[in-house]
């Protein structure tokens, strides 16, 4: 049996590193690095999940094309279960341009015929036989949404575990099917502008209590600070102090985390080690580019953890 099924979009990120400041209409600014790297947030968890240790599926699309192909190498290097996934001459892939710096990062998608593909209803559950299912970009996917919480309900009928990540949502749908999903969701990641445009907090922990309340476990992430954890219901959250980290590129560093957080919930840690593990394997990810090209491997992420030098 498969360990873990990732379901989402797959596509190239060209990333566009070492900025001084934002771009601005009708202004140049020059930048440091230009990389075409495999990427996306489907693409990110699931290497790095591999990458762990983890036996790994993907569902999603791709085109025969030349970002497709770039996708579909580096998934196959690690060992990926790639049979779930439609490939076709008559698709475009879509790409991701990254704009990062050493703080942050932003980011404008062109989904192309691959991105926002699918709708929930095609997920493959039965076929794939995974002991968990996760999903890294929830607001990417507006067609999913309608449909998500009745195949996650489908999954825990089937016996496994569930999670999801948010994502941006561009036009401010915040709600839109997401409070139907969380009640069949174990683990969700958002992070703390995501978990604010949710919930209205500001405080990260506040929005991990609210969203907990929702019927959910919760991990709030807040970059190079740690992550908040809120049990499913619970009044309170918990911090956790984030590794200390030489940072080149911040690009996939969340999805890191939640490979990691999920590598050692599947192997049956408790909370305390799964949050550990996660912010181990998000601050090794952020000291290089990209967030496929190089994943951390358990071993570099134990050291971490056993290193334990944290902010």
């Amino acid at each position: 049996m498969l360990d873990i099924l990732f379901a989402g979009e797959l596509n190239v990120d060209v990333i566009v590193s070492g900025l001084r400041q934002a771009p601005v209409f009708g202004k140049e600014i020059l930048c440091q690095g230009y990389e075409e790297l495999p990427g996306s947030s489907t693409g990110n968890s699931a290497c790095t999940a591999a990458s762990l240790g983890l036996r790994t599926a993907v569902f999603s699309r791709l085109g025969r094309d030349r970002f497709g192909e770039i996708m579909l190498g580096a998934l196959k290097r690690y060992g990926i279960e790639t049979r779930f996934i439609d490939i076709s001459e008559s698709y475009r892939t879509g790409v991701t341009v990254s704009l990062s710096n050493d703080r942050d990062r932003a980011m404008v998608t062109y989904y192309g015929d691959t991105i926002n593909a699918f709708e929930a209803r095609e997920i493959p559950l039965e076929a794939v036989g995974a002991r968990h299912i996760h999903m890294p970009s929830f607001y990417l996917h507006p067609r999913v949404r309608p449909g998500l919480a009745e195949v996650y309900a489908r999954a825990h009928a089937l016996g496994m575990t569930t999670s999801l990540d948010a994502g941006w949502e561009e036009n401010g749908q915040w709600h839109d099917h997401l409070e139907e999903v969380l009640l069949h969701t174990d683990f969700f990641f958002p992070n703390e502008s995501e978990s604010e445009a949710i919930t209205g907090e500001a405080d990260p922990a506040q929005g991990a209590v609210k969203l907990a309340a929702l019927g959910c476990n919760v991990v709030v992430k807040c970059g190079g600070t740690g992550a908040w954890y809120c049990g499913r219901g619970a009044s309170e959250a918990v911090f956790y102090p984030a590794y200390r980290s030489r940072v080149v590129d911040t690009t996939g560093a969340g999805d890191s985390f939640n490979s990691g957080f999920l590598y050692a919930y599947l192997n049956g840690e408790d909370i305390e080690n799964c949050m550990r593990m996660g912010l181990a394997v998000g601050a090794l990810s952020v000291q290089r580019a990209g967030g496929v090209q190089n994943c951390p491997t358990l071993e570099e992420a134990r050291r971490t953890i056993e290193r334990g030098t944290s902010l």
